[in-house]
């Protein structure tokens, strides 16, 4: 038995031995995602994905959906078909979600129904077409409450 064990070990040591050098398919990558809240903290507003456990008086349900702009790129390539070699090609590009900004909209609107925190809050990717373009957007929602 410990000889096979020894044979077995020794079979697995000789072929990691004689594989080539180890290549990498891609580097490494690390995201790091999260939204800074402080300075709607320093003007008393809360914001928290847990419920609230105080006393409280409901204000509303709030969602902020915020879709980019789409740009319209237009480009000449070559054609073989073309009479001149070229054709123009338009290409459209969504531009990058501020998902900042769509928490600021949502504080806002909480803001002026007199809510000073909202609970529960969520944010959700979602995407929709535009033509043959599928465009990424957020969805931001939450419970708007009056802390007593």
């Amino acid at each position: 038995m410990r000889s096979l064990i020894f044979t077995l070990l020794l079979i697995g040591f000789i072929t990691s031995a004689c594989a080539g050098p180890e290549t990498t398919a891609r580097d490494e990558v690390i995201n790091v995602t999260g939204y800074d809240f402080s300075e709607y903290t320093e003007d008393g507003f809360l914001f928290t994905p847990e419920a609230y456990n105080g006393d409280y008086q409901s204000i509303g349900l709030i969602t902020v959906t915020q879709w980019p702009a789409v740009r319209k790129m237009t480009r000449r390539v070559p054609s073989p078909d073309s009479p001149n070699g070229y054709k123009t090609v338009e290409e459209f590009y969504p531009d990058d979600i501020d998902v900042e900004k769509a928490i600021d909209e949502i504080y806002k609107v909480a803001n002026n129904m007199g809510a000073d925190a909202i609970t529960r809050f969520d944010v959700t990717p979602t995407s929709r077409m535009n033509g043959t373009l599928t465009v990424q957007g957020v969805e931001i929602s939450g419970f708007a409450i009056k802390r007593k």
